[in-house]
């Protein structure tokens, strides 16, 4: 069971290049586990009282389960910092095999925690915050909305899946492609399920599974961007369609060509992706001040 997440801090405070927003790094406890956390502020922007009120993003990285980290989605974080605009957090989850499954999603609920409670010693009385994941971490953002659904936590205004992968079985890779994907790329595929799913139980556990979750009410208006060649694409399609099925305002953007080695990767190359998200995310919190 996971235990209230610790209000410490690191004293590390990166001082970035001029024109670029500040880092802050924290150490949050989820179970017996500890995890950094790193927030970026948008260039210029300082929290607290009397602060303009910036929505907050969670965003999750990619890497298979087993690998990724914060430095490598740095650059794409500080993009979002900037475009949205918003403050974006970046969890440095646990990662299989040395902590498979439900590690990282708990790491992902007990991360959105601490936001609540730092934002409330910010004086932040009115927090909004989206969910972002790409690849893997696509798939986490999509367990960790189920998961604040389930225990009654506040919700996200929206999440933004970038090529998420939700089916351990692969049917949709393997079947889409029509012997298109290279066989060590659904090879790859298999092994990172397998360090991260090493029990039938978990194979199918719905915060593990998107594809197979039959329960999709309740959760949060959704972006699924996928490239028009890649052996994701069915996946994030399918996964789309269920949303819709299940009265979850959610559509499917298909970027054309290929997607290299994804947004945050080849963040370069990928502009458009980001500018396209970055436009959801604006939309969703102008909706929920709307309503509020």
């Amino acid at each position: 069971m996971s235990k209230t997440v610790s209000p410490r801090t690191t004293a590390a405070t990166s001082a970035t290049g001029k024109g670029e927003g500040r880092v802050d790094q924290h150490i949050v406890s989820s179970g017996d586990r500890e995890i950094q956390v790193c927030v970026c502020y948008p260039a210029g922007y300082a929290p607290g009282a009397g602060a303009a009120l910036l929505p907050w993003l969670v965003y999750l990285h990619t890497g298979g389960f087993v690998d990724g980290g914060v430095d490598a989605a740095r650059q794409l974080v500080r993009d979002l910092a900037e475009s949205v605009p918003a403050v974006v957090v970046t969890p440095a989850y646990s990662l299989a095999p040395d902590h498979p499954f439900p590690a990282a999603p708990e790491d992902a609920v007990n991360t959105v925690a601490w936001v609540i409670k730092h934002a409330r010693r910010l004086k932040l009385d009115k927090l909004r915050f989206a969910l972002v994941g790409e690849e893997a971490g696509g798939n986490l953002a999509i367990a960790l909305s189920q998961m604040l659904r389930d225990r009654a936590m506040p919700q996200p205004v929206g999440q933004w899946l970038i090529r998420p992968v939700t089916d351990p079985c692969l049917q949709h890779a393997s079947m889409a492609a029509k012997g298109q994907v290279p066989m060590e790329m659904l090879r790859r595929l298999a092994c990172n399920y397998r360090d991260y799913l090493p029990t039938p139980a978990a194979s199918v556990h719905p915060y593990a599974a998107p594809a197979l979750a039959s329960r999709l009410v309740g959760l949060p208006r959704t972006l699924v961007q996928v490239a028009e060649q890649d052996a994701l694409r069915a996946e994030g399609e399918a996964f789309a369609a269920r949303l819709v099925k299940a009265g979850i305002p959610a559509r499917t953007l298909i970027m054309p060509g290929g997607c290299g080695d994804g947004v945050e990767q080849s963040h370069e190359k990928c502009q458009a992706w980001v500018n396209e998200g970055a436009r959801f995310l604006r939309e969703c919190f102008a909706q929920a001040d709307d309503a509020s």
